[in-house]
């Protein structure tokens, strides 16, 4: 392990204990606001701690990762206005549409830790290892997401099939979701940075119109005829 994915694994794994100690705290404050302002905390931790570094794999990982998480708010409310399968409870924060505002800095967590995974099993293994990475880290962040944020009303899927908390529609796409969130950073990360804006918009669209076609395909029953 070098220093760059140290200094990452400390950082995620200070910053989960941290998240914790916020949002099971009592207090006063809004979920919505500390689900915030952990966020920003997140992004101010991400680029103190790539810029540490010369070689910069963090710093681009993080920068797509921001730019993907703000189109993210896409196919969030795709689902939430569109299809009706996806609830933002009131908690305090401003919405952007149907979607709590914060979502839009939100995305970037596991956009960082499945894109670095991937990037550390493609410099060690080679480039098969580094896209089964990708989709491997897709499968364990996201559904781990889907399990514990809803009961923190963060989200709430609706009228869909769920195992415990997990829309199983929504499978699928996470996991197209993580291998093209790769394949963005490894288009990007030596083009300048104004590139990452495209391209990151068109995998959070490739990811929206994947989440319907699976929504299609997976709840209306199109797979049976």
């Amino acid at each position: 392990m070098d220093r760059v994915e140290r200094d990452l694994v400390v950082v995620h794994v200070v910053f989960g204990l941290v998240a914790v100690a916020v949002l099971l705290a009592p207090g006063a404050m809004a979920q919505g606001w500390r689900i915030a302002a952990l966020v920003v905390v997140y992004h101010l931790a991400s680029v103190a701690g790539s810029v540490r570094h010369d070689d910069g794999r963090w710093l681009r990982a993080w920068w797509f990762a921001a730019v993907l998480s703000v189109f993210q708010v896409i196919p969030d409310a795709v689902l939430a206005e569109g299809l009706g399968t996806l609830v933002f409870p009131p908690d305090g924060f401003p919405d952007i549409g149907p979607v709590t505002g914060f979502m839009a800095g939100l995305w970037t967590i596991p956009i960082v830790l499945i894109v670095m995974a991937a990037d550390t099993a493609d410099r060690r293994r080679g480039t098969r290892a580094g896209w089964l990475t990708a989709v491997v880290v897709a499968a364990l962040v996201f559904a781990s997401a889907e399990a514990v944020l809803p009961p923190l009303g963060i989200w709430e899927p609706v009228g869909v099939t769920t195992i415990g908390h997990v829309a199983w529609y929504v499978v699928p796409p996470e996991l197209l979701l993580g291998a093209a969130a790769w394949w963005g950073l490894q288009v990007t990360r030596v083009r300048p940075p104004w590139v990452v804006v495209p391209v990151a918009a068109g995998v959070s669209l490739l990811y929206t119109g994947a989440l319907a076609a699976s929504w299609l395909l997976i709840e209306r029953g199109l797979l049976g005829g």
